[in-house]
């Protein structure tokens, strides 16, 4: 599956996105474990349940299984001005 990070995420990550297997997140849940597993900076944003996650371009909010097709988009809230 395919994993994109946008805005200040991706300069955590230094990462614009990565690939990873379903043996490393078999659902969302498992996938915001590995995310702070291998980004520990970002773990006070999945506590306050900061980061938006789409998968498909469709929000999830939910813990939804993923497939090796998914592709996830993570990212801040957005704004309006």
């Amino acid at each position: 599956m395919k994993i994109k990070y946008f805005a200040w995420i991706k300069d955590i990550t230094n990462l614009e996105e990565e690939e990873i297997n379903l043996n490393q997140a078999k659902n969302l849940d498992e996938l915001k474990t590995y995310i702070i597993e291998k980004y520990p900076d970002l773990k006070k944003y999945m506590i306050k349940e900061i980061l938006r996650f789409a998968i498909n371009q469709e929000y999830a909010v939910n813990n939804i299984n993923l497939t090796d097709e998914d592709e996830i988009a993570i990212f801040p809230p957005v704004s309006g001005g």
